[in-house]
């Protein structure tokens, strides 16, 4: 056990020797680059949109520096959620001007645009215009 602990001290100590001295250490390579929006959402990482409503259509944007743009949209209609649709990573959606949504039952949001944040999954119950 002693001599285990002694080899242990002095492998860190030559380690940080070294280090410090000038002399060429093994680089450990490049950082790992961030996983792709595939594999983060194997884990549950991105965002999830639900149209819980029963009657009104809602856009929401897979891109939301281009949510202005309509080509970041897609609509899900009553009972789609953007899975349905192919969207690994929703990141917003849009309640028209005049409309009113509700987010699980509970939380009202007005017109606009709404940011959808990386895990979570929203769901809009009640879309009212």
């Amino acid at each position: 056990m002693i001599k285990r602990l002694l080899a242990a001290t002095v492998a860190i100590t030559a380690g940080l020797l070294l280090a410090g001295s000038g002399v060429a250490v093994a680089d450990p390579g490049p950082m790992e680059e961030t996983p792709p929006i595939t594999v983060l959402c194997t884990v549950g990482i991105c965002g999830d949109i639900y149209n819980d409503d029963n009657n009104q259509n809602l856009r929401i944007t897979r891109d939301w520096p281009s949510r202005n743009q309509s080509g970041s949209w897609v609509v899900l209609r009553p009972g789609e959620s953007s899975d349905d649709h192919g969207v690994q990573d929703a990141d917003g959606f849009y309640i028209a001007p005049g409309c009113r949504g509700t987010v699980a039952f509970v939380q009202n949001v007005g017109p606009g645009w709404h940011r959808v944040h990386d895990h979570q999954d929203i769901h809009l119950t009640d879309i009212v215009c």
